[in-house]
């Protein structure tokens, strides 16, 4: 059986202070706009490992049945702003005892920011 799921979070100034707290990455190019900007950026991004783990939230309804993840694989083509909404969809093939979640795209307004 095959289906599609979909996700969406917003990547907010807090998320990104609360990272960065809590990892210790804190680079200024995710908390500052005069650095963000002297990088090449329009504002302060977020981190890689902060998106990827926002999107692994599209999963709980799996883990949550006592299923686990085995492989998870991202590749971000561009930055994602501090207050942008990230929608991402998935493609679900369950398999015998197994699911697997295929990122189909992440965008933010349109624009693929991350996949699979």
């Amino acid at each position: 059986m095959c289906f599609t799921i979909s996700h969406e979070f917003t990547v907010t100034e807090e998320k990104i202070r609360q990272y960065a707290l809590l990892t210790g990455d804190d680079n200024p190019i995710h908390l500052d706009q005069a650095e963000a900007e002297r990088q090449g950026f329009q504002a302060p991004i977020a981190h890689g490992l902060l998106t990827m783990g926002l999107v692994m939230n599209m999963t709980s309804r799996f883990t949550e049945k006592g299923m686990h993840v085995s492989d998870y694989e991202i590749r971000f083509l561009k930055p994602v702003y501090k207050d942008e909404t990230v929608e991402v969809s998935a493609e679900v093939e369950t398999l015998e005892s197994q699911v697997q979640l295929k990122i189909t795209g992440g965008k933010v307004q349109g624009s693929v920011v991350l996949e699979e």
